[in-house]
C-alpha cells in the first residue's frame, strides 16, 4: 500500500446529519472559510498560452483575472481597481497594459500600479496601490487559484496526483479543449447541496439501480476506489463491448477503462469511457438547495481514428440526455428527503472487498469535511 493511501475500516457509522445540506449559515460558512482557502478549478491554461493573455471569471460571488505576463509568468487577480471598485477587464483576450475604464487607472501585467491621472509618482507610493494578487498553480494543465494565498502548493496538498492523471493520460499535455462537444464550458445546475452531488459522484452502489444503460456497459462489481489524504481516485473498467445501450466504443482507439478523481472539497477530474478525454469539474454553491457544476473537456488535438467525431457525439448526447439527466433526479430527490422530518442523517455501507457498493470514498470526503467543520461551524 502507498503511504499515502488511507483505508477506511468497515463500520456502519452516520452519514453527515441533514442539517448540513440546508443550512444558510452552513453553506455561508463553506464560501466564506472552505471554499476560500482552498484550490478552485478557474480554466485550462490554452485560454492564457501567449503573453498578454488574460481569462476572466466569476466564483462564489467575487471576480477574478488571470494573465500571462510579457515574461510568461502566470498571475491572478482580483478584478476590481483599487481606487474606486470598478471591474477591470471583462471576458479575455489580449492587453499589454490593464486600464481602467472608470479613472484610467493603469497598471502593468504584473499588477503593479504604472500610472494615475491626476497623480504624480513622487507624490504617492505607487507600490501601495498595485492590484491584490491571488495565488495560482497549475495541474497538468488546469488552472487553479487559491484567492486567501494561504493553501499549500497543489504538488503538497494532492502530492502524486498530477503523476497519476498522466499516467492515465500520458498525452494530456497536448490535449486542446473540446469547443465543440456540450460538455465544454458546460454549467450544469442541479436543485441539490453540492455536498448531496459529491456524495454521488464518491459511490457507485447506486448505478446498477439507477443507471441501467451505464450499468450495461460498466463492469461495477470490477471498480475499485483508492483514498489519499485529500482526494480519492477510482478505476472503474467497461465490459470492453464494441455495442452498448449506452454508446458505442471503438475497443482499439478508445478509452476502456474509466478513471476519476475528486479532490476536496469541490473539484472532480477524469476521464469518462469512449473517445479519447480528459475533464475537469467544479461544484459551486448557489443556494443550499441549488448547485451549478462547471465543467470543462479536453480532446486529443487530433483525433485518433476517423470515426473519433461521431462516437463522441453519441457520448455527448447520452451523458446530456441520459445519465445526466439520472443524476439531477437522484440528486434533487435525495436533497428534497433532507428536508424531511424523518430523516436526520443516513447510514454508511463499507464493504472494502466490493467497491462496486461500499461507501467508503464518500465517508473519506465526509470525514475531512468533518474536520473542518469542526473548526469554523
Amino acid at each position: 500500500m502507498n503511504k499515502r493511501e488511507v483505508v477506511k475500516a468497515p463500520l456502519a457509522d452516520q452519514t453527515l446529519a441533514a442539517v448540513y445540506y440546508l443550512s444558510q449559515s452552513v453553506m455561508d460558512a463553506e464560501v466564506r472559510h472552505l471554499l476560500y482557502n482552498s484550490w478552485q478549478f478557474a480554466c485550462h491554461i490554452s485560454e492564457v498560452a501567449q503573453p498578454g493573455d488574460y481569462y476572466t471569471f466569476s466564483m462564489h460571488g467575487q471576480d477574478y483575472f488571470i494573465v500571462r505576463t510579457l515574461e510568461r509568468a502566470l498571475k491572478a487577480f482580483y478584478n476590481v481597481c483599487p481606487h474606486r471598485g470598478h471591474r477591470l477587464v471583462e471576458g479575455q483576450g489580449n492587453k499589454s497594459r490593464i486600464t481602467c475604464p472608470y479613472h484610467a487607472w493603469t497598471f502593468g501585467l504584473d499588477g503593479a500600479l504604472r500610472g494615475a491621472r491626476g497623480m504624480a509618482r513622487s507624490s504617492i507610493d505607487f507600490e501601495n496601490f498595485g492590484l491584490l494578487p491571488v495565488a495560482i498553480d497549475t495541474l497538468a494543465g488546469f488552472v487553479f487559484i487559491n484567492a486567501s494565498n494561504t493553501a499549500a502548493p497543489l504538488d503538497e496538498f494532492a502530492a502524486e496526483l498530477e503523476a497519476q492523471m498522466l499516467k492515465a493520460c500520458p498525452d494530456l499535455l497536448s490535449y486542446v479543449p473540446n469547443r465543440g462537444g456540450s460538455e465544454f464550458g458546460h454549467t450544469y445546475v442541479c436543485n441539490a447541496n453540492w455536498k448531496v452531488m459529491l456524495d454521488n459522484y464518491l459511490e457507485c452502489y447506486h448505478c446498477q439501480m439507477a443507471h441501467p444503460e451505464f450499468n450495461e456497459m460498466m463492469s461495477i462489481p470490477d471498480s475499485q476506489f483508492t483514498l489519499f489524504e485529500n482526494f480519492t481516485y477510482q478505476n472503474a473498467p467497461t465490459k470492453k463491448k464494441a455495442e452498448n445501450l449506452a454508446f458505442p466504443l471503438d475497443l482499439e482507439h478508445d478509452v476502456l477503462v474509466g478513471e476519476f478523481w475528486w479532490v476536496f472539497p469541490n473539484i472532480t477530474l477524469g476521464r469518462f469511457p469512449g473517445t479519447q478525454n480528459f475533464y475537469v469539474s467544479r461544484f459551486d454553491p448557489v443556494e443550499p438547495g441549488i448547485t451549478s457544476r462547471y465543467t470543462v473537456s479536453l480532446q486529443p488535438a487530433v483525433p485518433t481514428d476517423e470515426g473519433a467525431a461521431d462516437r463522441d457525439r453519441l457520448r455527448s448526447v447520452w451523458t446530456t440526455e441520459v445519465v445526466s439527466q439520472e443524476d439531477k433526479a437522484l440528486c434533487e430527490n435525495v436533497q428534497r428527503g433532507m428536508g424531511q422530518r424523518g430523516f436526520q442523517h443516513g447510514w454508511y455501507v463499507t464493504d472494502l472487498e466490493n467497491h462496486g457498493v461500499s461507501e467508503h470514498a464518500m465517508r473519506h470526503f465526509h470525514d475531512l469535511y468533518r474536520t473542518w467543520a469542526a473548526k469554523h461551524l
